[in-house]
């Protein structure tokens, strides 16, 4: 899961909002962290949210949709692709309309700016300011995100260019984003969701 699918997937308190979004951002034991509890708790799900993604047969099935040269960095694409999708499907998972929910989330995020962990501080201004998560709406703005990501490498892991191997697949991974089941869970229910699939126990989730 990429920005947007952490902020749809988190509380709609600010400090929950930040954790979720900034959950990458945030190394190490969470006892260890000097942030505020509602923060810590949007990282913790964030944590549980990326274990159930890359454990769940459909994610590993859309991985296996890329060439073998781009499996390493598969998680990525598809993380990003999520997003891709989320942007383009929004109106299937949510009544509030995207430039909304966005201009509330990044409001909260610039509210909790103090409790910023100091990796998002480069990044988390530029995210605002240029409106990166409905830009993800375009594919071409992919594509440009996952080749500057693969130039932070001293040598290409297989980002540069796996545009055209998400175009070859894109109708099956839609498909596939479209009946990933973490998405249409009821926030009410999306801890005990993600504990039961972590405990081996399948639910039904009810579409929001």
């Amino acid at each position: 899961m990429n920005y947007l699918a952490h902020l749809y997937l988190a509380d709609s308190d600010d400090g929950h909002r930040l954790g979720n979004m900034a959950g990458d951002w945030v190394k190490g034991k969470l006892g260890n962290q000097d942030l505020p509890e509602r923060v810590v708790s949007g990282v913790r799900r964030h944590r549980a949210v990326d274990r159930y993604s890359d454990r769940h047969p459909l994610m590993v099935r859309a991985r296996a949709r890329l060439p073998d040269h781009r499996r390493r960095v598969s998680g990525i694409i598809l993380d990003m692709l999520w997003d891709h999708f989320l942007v383009r499907h929004w109106s299937q998972y949510s009544n509030q309309p995207l430039e909304d929910f966005l201009l509330d989330c990044y409001r909260s995020l610039e509210r909790m700016e103090p409790h910023w962990p100091e990796r998002a501080r480069r990044a988390l201004p530029r995210i605002i300011r240029e409106d990166w998560l409905s830009a993800y709406g375009d594919l071409d703005a992919v594509a440009f995100s996952l080749d500057r990501i693969a130039l932070r490498f001293s040598r290409d892991p297989g980002l540069a260019g796996s545009i055209r191997d998400v175009r070859a697949q894109y109708p099956l991974l839609e498909q596939d984003f479209l009946t990933f089941d973490l998405l249409h869970t009821p926030l009410e229910q999306l801890d005990q969701h993600l504990h039961e699939r972590e405990d081996g126990v399948s639910t039904d989730p009810k579409p929001r």
